[in-house]
């Protein structure tokens, strides 16, 4: 393969890459768990190759220095933005999934360094799925199990023994849950548009 080959094909991933970035700050995706992060670990990795094998040009030297830039001033604060790139990246902080049906799967884990364990919903949409809600699961364990005043159940170990889609409307979506040895339905409002709450 000659170099301008390499330099295209660079090229069409970092822009499926950045499509990944903008999608999920908009709450989409594509669809299954494990896409994002292929298409992420081969754009690191044909980084990578692209500044070992044209480190001696001058572009590549300055988009090396801004890429480390990135990277340090990510940890500057807190290291949140840095913790938020490594679990972009990696399967770090998501605990469990479950596919509901052909169209709706549950996450459970933390998306972020600071984040309480959450239970997200996405629905799947084409190619791309959405994030339809996304709430505490501590909320989930106390309506399942409905533990005393005095016993503590800790959220970050406690698994979802099992998920059943029971029911999808335009307004929300329920979902039974079975969690030591308890069942429960409940139904989450579909957050369509993140801003419905504020």
């Amino acid at each position: 393969m000659n170099n301008k080959n390499i330099v295209i094909a660079y090229l069409a991933v970092t822009l499926v890459f950045l499509f990944g970035i903008i999608s999920s700050l908009n709450n989409y995706s594509f669809a299954g768990y494990y896409i994002d992060k292929i298409i992420n670990w081969l754009w690191l990795l044909m980084t990578i190759f692209i500044i070992i094998r044209f480190w001696k040009k001058k572009v590549i030297k300055v988009y090396f220095g801004l890429l480390i830039s990135g990277i340090i001033l990510s940890i500057l604060p807190m290291m949140i933005p840095f913790f938020g790139i490594i679990h972009y990246f990696s399967t770090i902080g998501c605990e469990q999934r479950i596919q509901l049906d052909d169209t709706y799967r549950i996450e459970r884990g933390r998306p972020g360094a600071l984040y309480r364990p959450l239970i997200t919903i996405y629905k799947k949409e084409g190619i791309f799925e959405k994030q339809i809600s996304r709430f505490p699961y501590s909320d989930i364990i106390e309506k399942t199990v409905q533990p005393s005043k005095d016993t503590y159940l800790d959220d970050k170990k406690l698994p979802i023994q099992e998920a059943k889609l029971i029911n999808v409307n335009q307004d929300s979506i329920g979902i039974e849950y079975g969690i030591m040895n308890k069942q429960k339905v409940i139904y989450h409002k579909n957050k369509l548009n993140w801003f419905d709450d504020l």
